[in-house]
């Protein structure tokens, strides 16, 4: 015969949990408390467990990730969740279940210490697999429906409508307050109360509350379809929510893997030690390339890529060596202009051929002398642009660029 073991976790860690085994047919056969694993009659076979979690220790909501993968939207559902959360995102272990229809996914954030705790007993005790759900999801409201259910010291509420379907858990002493608030937020067709131990039914204006009798959650949960409880968020980790125990089953292999390890990183390190090597050979060949280079073309003071660099020289040379006289004329009216000016002292000219412009480099005496320049180049057709200039002790060392007017 098989069962189901049904786990009521603890709000707090002075608080034991309570466990149930119950029959498919909701039947309960052993029940206890603590974190001593259950003893089974001979011939029970456990399929699987129900860890029921108090709604207001975890926040459950449906939300429509448009991810590609699992682990894509595993990766957003923190943002997604971000703005419902009182509490900061590292503090929270936040989890979304699988797809359904339309890409929604429950998503689920939970203290991390909280869960840790939990998970350590369900580790003790439970039964693989594990499936974990909220207490107020296990509230059945009719489609339109505001479910509230009187538990002690606090009331349990689930609404749904459509694809919408939200729950959660408060204090028994807010609930006059808070109800209503749920009433207007979410304008239920109808609202439920199903009465608990120490829980009193809402009065609510211009809205009729349908009192029922009390909800036993172990009974719900033994009852609970099983695509309910794989569409949930697995919030105690993918080994729990397995049907096998890898974790015992991989147990004797241990020791091997701590020595392929070793192994691997003993390779890893040789392999990072060669790296290194090779990273200081290569910078060495970059700065002498770079040393040789400017030995080569001292007019360039600038060196980011001396390949692209040289190759860009090379074009130029080309292009002079193929009888292209745009730079022989740029260069003949730039010293026409420039005979006359006792100010201007060229350092260096670089003829670019793409652009048919020469780049020159050169000094004087003061920024009016370089606007006296560009003066005297419109005057002769050229058009003279500053590329950057700085003030020195000895006067001003420019560029500026020439080209024909168009």
């Amino acid at each position: 015969m098989s069962a189901r073991l049904i786990i009521t976790l603890p709000a707090d860690a002075d608080t034991p949990c309570r466990w149930v085994v119950c029959s498919s047919y909701g039947d309960v056969i052993a029940s206890g408390e603590g974190e001593n694993p259950p003893v089974l009659p001979a011939g029970l076979a456990v399929t699987g467990t129900i860890a029921i979690m108090p709604a207001e220790k975890v926040h459950v909501r449906q939300i429509s990730l448009p991810a590609r993968s699992e682990r894509a939207a595993q990766q957003a559902a923190p943002y997604a969740l971000e703005e419902y959360l009182a509490s900061p995102l590292e503090t929270q272990r936040i989890v979304c279940g699988p797809a359904g229809s339309g890409g929604a996914r429950w998503v689920a954030a939970l203290d991390k210490s909280l869960a840790e705790s939990w998970q350590t007993l369900l580790e003790t005790i439970a039964t693989r697999p594990v499936f974990a759900i909220s207490d107020a999801m296990l509230l059945e409201p009719a489609d339109g429906e505001l479910a509230l259910a009187g538990q002690p010291g606090r009331v349990l509420w689930r609404y749904r409508a459509g694809m919408a379907d939200s729950s959660g858990g408060l204090p028994g002493e807010l609930g006059a307050l808070i109800i209503p608030a749920l009433v207007e937020r979410h304008q239920p067709e109808t609202v439920s109360f199903a009465a608990g131990q120490g829980a009193d039914g809402p009065s609510l204006r211009d809205i009729t509350v349908r009192h029922t009798g009390p909800v036993d959650l172990v009974q719900a949960a033994a009852g609970v379809d099983l695509s309910q409880l794989a569409a949930m968020p697995r919030l105690f980790g993918a080994g729990l929510a397995a049907s096998l125990d890898w974790p015992g089953l991989l147990r004797p292999w241990r020791r091997v893997a701590v020595l392929a390890c070793v192994a691997a990183g003993l390779a890893l390190t040789g392999l990072a030690v060669e790296a290194a090597w090779l990273a200081g050979e290569a910078r060495r060949f970059e700065e002498a390339g770079r040393t040789a280079f400017a030995a080569a073309f001292p007019d360039i003071r600038r060196i980011v890529n001396p390949r692209v660099q040289l190759a860009q020289r090379l074009r130029e040379l080309e292009v002079m060596e193929a009888g292209d006289d745009r730079f022989l004329q740029l260069a003949g009216a730039l010293a026409g202009v420039t005979q006359d000016m006792a100010g201007i002292e060229i350092v260096a000219v670089r003829f670019e051929a793409q652009d048919g412009a020469l780049s020159v480099s050169a000094r004087y005496g003061g920024f009016a002398d370089f606007e006296a320049l560009r003066s005297a180049g419109e005057a002769a057709g050229l058009d003279i642009a500053d590329a950057g200039a700085r003030q020195g002790a000895d006067g001003v060392s420019g560029e500026f660029v020439v080209r024909w007017q168009p």
